[in-house]
């Protein structure tokens, strides 16, 4: 480090914050702490700007080279102290942005919001003050009119949540924003001076957003192309992470896309079940004297968690509606593996698996199962599929045809001749009832032409089949076949 003693001024500042720091608050008359803390944050901002000007004259005269520093940027790194990149990029341009480097240590400016408006202007600069007098392909002066007069009152009318025609803030923002775009300065001081404007109404949150509305107010074009990218470049990519149990997600959306996305979750998000829970949980948290959005506070859901449940929310909601059609006779959904040791936690089960090739835990296929249709296979030990049900209330359409190959298509009562050939329809039967056991087995199904299946039900009649087996209104009755 380059060695040399301090000036008077800065010593004695030094040696005033060391004071200050080394005085307890909570030794000071508290009307006295109070007025004390107001003024250290506002003597912090000064100072802040005192830095700023510091290091812009470091940049100037190329002091850093006094330290064998490569840049300002990198010398300020060195000092290992909170300034950000963007406050040094700040403070290498101010001699471009006047205005703003005046009004930042007259107390008018916070350096976060100078650093916004350097940064927007900087996105300017090369459109403006063109010889041929256009911005972006757009007549200039047009351009800056209606930007800095009716862009800039709509903003700051936005952000006060509108503004009454005879408001005395409205008159005199037009007046303002009239007298800015009409002075003879060149177009990049007229909209530096008009987004300061912009700063002293707007809240320091809101700031980023409105200059970007405005920024691309005066490049239309640039917007367009920078939307027709993003088109030409959509992706997304999905990446099962098996070691962390979890998906990642990248990509790039297009802006309808994104729009269509942000809107179904925050729509899925104002309907979650569980928003009255979350709550609740904060109100609890809130008289323990608890913040509940805290980091580690895991009683009540961030907004990232809200916002993925409502993903989820709106992607269960998709599936259930059959919106996306149909495939192999199925409505898409969530498919899923699990054998029968799984369920039941048995030790060495292989873990189930869903369609994507995800292995899913147990809890998590008991919860998929509550309320869901399940299709169940008997394997073989060569692992192959000799046998299936599900809870599905009738057989699917290739259960059917199995069981119309196997009948011949005709009537499984015995005596009974009626069938496809016949032109009689078959009714697939359930001979244990469906709310006694919601399982439709492929081998514990019955065809029946509509009369035997009425001689069963309405008729309350037992009908033997033609394998010997009878049935009854509430089932087998228990014999072994002929």
């Amino acid at each position: 480090m380059f060695e040399g003693s301090l000036s008077v001024k800065t010593l004695a500042l030094v040696a005033a914050l060391d004071g200050v720091a080394g005085q307890a608050p909570a030794d000071l008359d508290p009307a006295q702490a109070l007025v004390d803390a107001g003024a250290l944050l506002v003597a912090a901002d000064r100072l802040r700007a005192v830095a700023l000007a510091r290091v812009a004259d470091i940049e100037r005269r190329q002091l850093h080279e006094l330290d064998n520093s490569p840049s300002t940027s990198a010398w300020v790194a060195e000092q290992a102290t909170s300034m950000s990149r963007g406050e040094v990029a700040l403070a290498r341009q101010l001699d471009r942005v006047p205005q703003v480097a005046a009004r930042i240590p007259a107390g008018g400016l916070s350096l976060d919001n100078g650093v916004l408006i350097s940064q927007a202007l900087r996105r300017l600069r090369p459109h403006v003050d063109r010889p041929d007098g256009l911005i972006d392909g757009q007549p200039g002066e047009q351009v800056i009119g209606a930007v800095v007069q009716d862009g800039v009152r709509s903003l700051v009318g936005e952000s006060r949540g509108g503004l009454r025609d005879e408001d005395p803030l409205l008159r005199r923002l037009l007046i303002e924003l009239h007298d800015i775009a009409t002075r003879p300065l060149a177009q990049l001081a007229r909209l530096e001076a008009a987004f300061l404007v912009l700063a002293r109404h707007v809240e320091r949150g809101q700031l980023k957003a409105a200059l970007g509305v405005l920024v691309d107010a005066v490049l239309p074009n640039e917007l367009a192309k920078r939307s027709e990218d993003s088109e030409h470049n959509r992706h997304l990519d999905l990446r099962l992470d098996q070691e962390q149990a979890c998906w990642e997600v990248h990509g790039q959306l297009d802006l309808e896309t994104g729009e269509l996305l942000h809107t179904a979750v925050i729509a899925a998000m104002a309907t979650d079940a569980d928003n009255p829970a979350d709550t609740a949980a904060a109100a609890q948290a809130r008289e323990r004297g608890l913040d509940p959005y805290e980091e580690g506070c895991r009683q009540v859901r961030t907004t990232g968690q809200r916002r993925h449940d409502g993903l989820r929310l709106a992607l269960r909601r998709l599936l259930d509606s059959g919106a996306l059609g149909s495939r192999g006779k199925h409505v898409p959904h969530i498919a899923v593996l699990a054998t029968e040791h799984a369920l039941h936690a048995e030790p060495g089960a292989l873990p189930a698996r869903a369609a994507s090739g995800a292995r899913v835990p147990r809890w998590l296929v008991q919860r998929w199962v509550c309320g869901s249709a399940m299709t169940r296979f008997l394997f073989s030990l060569g692992h192959r599929v000799i046998e299936s049900s599900h809870t599905d209330r009738t057989l699917r359409p290739h259960e059917r045809r199995i069981k119309e190959l196997e009948t011949g298509g005709v009537c499984e009562a015995a005596g009974c001749s009626r069938g496809t050939a016949t032109g009689h329809r078959l009714v697939p039967h359930h001979p244990t009832l469906y709310a006694v056991d919601p399982t439709t087995s492929l081998d514990d199904a019955v065809l029946l032409c509509e009369v035997s299946h009425h001689d069963l039900h309405e008729g309350n009649r037992n009908v033997r089949l033609k394998n010997g087996r009878v049935l009854t209104p509430h089932g087998w009755l228990q014999q072994e076949a002929a």
